[in-house]
């Protein structure tokens, strides 16, 4: 396995210990305990954040890029703890989608009567 999986998985196990022992003082433990509700928001600030300094120019801008992206997937990876989803279920989900181009795939979710972007 390579270091950067080996760190990934490290992180979603400290993360689910962390959701079921909810540990005072730790942050992890005050987003679980917020829910969707403040998970999400964090999410949704980190998403903007990481398109924010892909638009920065340099090395500056790459090392404030690579920050912001290790936050929306720490914040990701505590929605899916409170959701109960693992690093397994994500990639197992996107093995499924291998090979299946990105149009297609997207086509076999849009129901009847919606309005595809």
């Amino acid at each position: 396995m390579s270091e950067a999986l080996t760190i990934l998985n490290r992180l979603m196990e400290t993360i689910q210990t962390r959701a079921q022992e909810r540990p005072a003082g730790s942050y992890t433990t005050k987003l679980i305990e917020g829910g969707v509700g403040k998970i999400g928001k964090k999410v949704i600030e980190e998403a903007a954040e990481v398109v924010e300094a892909a638009a920065e120019e340099g090395a500056e801008g790459k090392e404030h890029f690579t920050y912001e992206v290790g936050d929306l997937l720490y914040h990701t990876m505590v929605m899916m703890a409170w959701r109960g989803v693992t690093l397994d279920d994500v990639a197992a989900e996107l093995g499924r989608r291998e090979g299946i181009g990105g149009l297609v795939e997207k086509a076999s979710r849009t129901q009847p009567g919606d309005n595809p972007a």
